[in-house]
């Protein structure tokens, strides 16, 4: 049985998650916070290098990095799919999550550290508004992109599946998506619709 690397906080791990449940792939979750002799196994630091989740063993597969291993998981259990035939449709949405990674999911990501692992005392309102505000342009870029679609790239993809389980943390950082972005509030109830999303957070 396929053994993911997570913990429950992760939104990289539930991108993961979201996409073995669309896939109805049995799994072992281990969670690394939960046993520190976890992040010391040879086994982990075989799929993770770094010591980062998510990391999977799937057989003989040793990987790390949720985009890597989703494209992994597309490509051995294809159905349902989700990426699209051709070439240059998987470019896109490669293109897309690199640079979604890089803007809007970190800004994210230091948003959580900001507001949720810091002391109160010590966290940075000044940093907090910059980074809101640059969360709030990607978002603004995520409305434009779904005008007259259902999902980011017409069906739902990974590329679905790499921003959502970011943004479901986003209430509990002082923000959230804005009512005026209709597009992108109809495309998130959407999504957390779905029952892998609902899975993925248990």
């Amino acid at each position: 049985m396929l053994k993911l690397y997570c913990f429950p906080r992760s939104g990289n791990s539930r991108e993961v998650k979201i996409v073995l449940a669309e896939k109805n792939i049995p799994f072992e979750p281990v969670n690394v916070h939960a046993d520190e002799s976890v992040k010391k196994s040879p086994e982990f630091v075989k799929a993770s290098p770094n010591g980062k989740v998510p990391a999977i063993i799937d057989g003989g597969v040793y990987m790390n990095e949720a985009f890597l291993i989703n494209q992994y998981l597309d490509e051995k259990y294809p159905a349902p799919p989700l990426m699209p035939k051709t070439d240059p449709a998987r470019e896109e949405i490669r293109r897309f999550v690199n640079a979604i990674d890089k803007k809007m999911v970190l800004n994210i990501g230091l948003l959580v550290i900001e507001c949720l692992l810091k002391p109160k005392g010590e966290q940075r309102e000044d940093f907090k508004e910059k980074k809101r505000a640059e969360v709030l342009e990607g978002l603004r870029e995520i409305d434009q992109m779904l005008s007259g679609r259902q999902y980011l790239f017409g069906d739902f993809s990974l590329a679905d599946v790499a921003v959502t389980p970011h943004l479901a943390a986003l209430p509990v950082l002082g923000t959230g998506i804005p009512s005026e972005f209709k597009n992108a509030t109809a495309w998130f109830e959407l999504v957390k619709a779905r029952p892998s999303f609902k899975k993925s957070g248990e």
